[in-house]
């Protein structure tokens, strides 16, 4: 009976598309076509544009030139993110979550099951990862990227802002609806429609608690689902459809442990320092409301990854490992060189609403 290796880049790499998909809510909304690059590099262009029409002629006259809408192509080396995972033989010997207690695994058994454990722990960590790139690149329209020996920074040069007329914390004054409305008019210049409202879910309270929005609800019925809002398994919540601005209303939540910057809770311990304590941060800032459409034009871009005993790699996920000298600990890492990338900067919008953190 022939034995299976393990730690062979095919088996791992077999076993981690086997793994089921952490689910997402901004990268899975926005960013689902994915393009993968034969180089470390990726190039991708950035347009933004306006809705020009055809002109008016005379016959006598011909017709007249249309300008091409300007874009601009960009090369980008994304940084390589590679968390690893190590195996010792003492690992071996616990009994696993879920093991029975008498008749439990023997240690080969073990072993394969603590191996797919780690690569899915490992791809979850890249994707939460591609979660937080997501957040960075529609809400701050830039990508910082600090890491050991990584200190990158990508902007599409987006402009789209818009600040609240009266901040929304304000529920007497404010008009949000007046925002939103004022929103879609800049984001429709793009020729995407806007359909959806991202904020995180502090800002969608004071949003819900406007008297404007109030008395509109009153006035439709409460027909737009804002009495049950409907937690989705991704994370986000949704709230319902407001007609009168063309919107379906989300909150969203989701959390990443700050590892490459110092606490500022904690002064002076920094990132591999004892006691180093991760400030925990909302992926959404409080304050912050999107306003665009889900099929603006985005793309996941994958750069390649290069490994001189395995070769190089176009996958998403590129699965690795190895032994120490004397074969007691085993270290297994998964490479990937993602970014998320908007390719149109024109077709979303950020509301400033004025909400605080409170």
């Amino acid at each position: 009976m022939n034995t299976v290796d393990l730690y062979k880049p095919k088996f791992m790499m077999r076993m981690v598309q086997q793994t089921p998909p952490l689910r997402t809510f901004l990268k899975d909304t926005f960013f689902r076509t994915i393009q993968r690059f034969p180089t470390e590099s990726v190039i991708f262009d950035i347009v933004k544009n306006g809705m020009p029409m055809a002109p008016f002629v005379s016959p006598r006259i011909g017709s007249q030139v249309l300008e091409r809408e300007g874009y601009e192509t960009k090369e980008f080396t994304p940084p390589l993110v590679a968390p690893k995972r190590v195996l010792t033989t003492d690992d071996l010997d616990i009994r696993l979550p879920g093991e029975q207690l008498i008749n439990g695994y023997n240690a080969a058994r073990r072993q394969a099951e603590l191996l797919q454990n780690d690569l899915r722990e490992l791809d979850r960590a890249i994707t939460r990862r591609e979660e937080w790139m997501a957040a960075q690149a529609l809400f701050n329209g830039k990508i910082i990227m600090i890491g050991k020996g990584v200190n990158k920074q990508i902007d599409f040069g987006f402009e789209n802002n818009l600040v609240a007329a009266v901040p929304w914390s304000n529920y007497v004054n404010s008009d949000p609806l007046r925002d939103m409305l004022e929103a879609r008019k800049m984001a429709s210049r793009s020729g995407y429609s806007p359909n959806i409202l991202i904020a995180d879910s502090d800002t969608i309270n004071h949003l819900l608690d406007n008297e404007r929005v109030q008395k509109l609800f009153d006035n439709s019925g409460f027909r737009m689902g804002l009495v049950e809002p409907d937690v989705l398994e991704n994370g986000a919540t949704y709230y319902g459809f407001i007609r009168q601005v063309g919107l379906h209303v989300y909150s969203y939540d989701g959390e990443y442990a700050d590892n490459d910057n110092e606490n500022p809770d904690y002064p002076g311990v920094g990132p591999g320092d004892d006691g180093f304590v991760p400030k925990v941060y909302g992926l959404i800032p409080t304050g912050k409301v999107f306003i665009g459409s889900t099929s603006m034009p985005t793309s996941m871009l994958y750069g390649a990854v290069k490994n001189l005993k395995n070769g190089h790699s176009m996958a998403s996920r590129v699965p690795n490992s190895w032994f120490n000298d004397e074969g007691t600990l085993h270290f297994g890492n998964m490479s990937s060189r993602p970014l998320t990338c908007p390719l149109n900067i024109s077709s979303w919008v950020m509301i400033d609403s004025g909400v605080t953190t409170p």
